[in-house]
């Protein structure tokens, strides 16, 4: 039984809600989750950025029913604006760890770890889903070429 929407990134490699038959197709992974929850920007506070309309933050966020809880992570945040040191790293490391952190809350997942590593001017984030209900966990690995 499927789970989620399935996203579809093109040879341009933008993302889009993939069709069949002229219907949204669905998928049994959980790759849309961890793509909207590492992609989808959180809003940054103020103590982070002081402008506001600079702030970004994912459209889903109005709707949200549960206070105080934002989609995404900050991701955009610590590779747009800072030179790729190992404290932006961590940094990195920490938002992606929260941007999943809602998954084990909900007991989706039971674990969550990750790795980020500088590659080529850009970021390799490895993260590694760990799910206590089936006997192996799933792997992603989520290369994205950033420009500093």
């Amino acid at each position: 039984m499927a789970i989620d929407l399935k996203f579809n990134q093109d040879s341009l490699g933008k993302w889009h809600l993939d069709t069949e038959n002229g219907d949204l197709k669905k998928t049994d992974s959980l790759d849309t989750a961890i793509y909207i929850s590492l992609f989808g920007e959180k809003r940054a506070s103020i103590s982070q950025v002081s402008e506001p309309t600079l702030r970004r933050g994912h459209f889903s966020n109005e709707f949200s029913e549960v206070s105080g809880y934002e989609e995404g992570c900050l991701f955009w945040l610590y590779t747009s604006q800072a030179p790729l040191t190992d404290k932006v790293l961590a940094q990195i490391n920490d938002s992606v760890g929260n941007g999943l952190k809602w998954m084990v809350e909900d007991k989706i997942i039971t674990k969550v770890n990750s790795v980020v590593t500088k590659v080529n001017g850009g970021v390799n984030i490895e993260v590694n889903i760990i799910n206590g209900f089936e006997k192996d966990s799933k792997y992603y690995n989520l290369f994205v070429n950033l420009t500093n």
